[in-house]
């Protein structure tokens, strides 16, 4: 997304992040989805 399209989308930039569920391994990014990263790593939470 470029960046004059955030303020425009930003609803859904926000539902986007709420709650990622990958995270990219090269640029560190977090989404909800891996179609919106470029290398996805599923995050994994492990119970304490």
């Amino acid at each position: 997304m470029k960046e004059k399209e955030v303020g425009k989308n930003l609803r859904s930039v926000m539902k986007e992040v709420a709650k990622p569920r990958y995270v990219c391994e090269k640029c560190a990014r977090a989404a909800r989805e891996k179609k919106n990263l470029c290398k996805p790593v599923r995050i994994i939470v492990s119970g304490s």
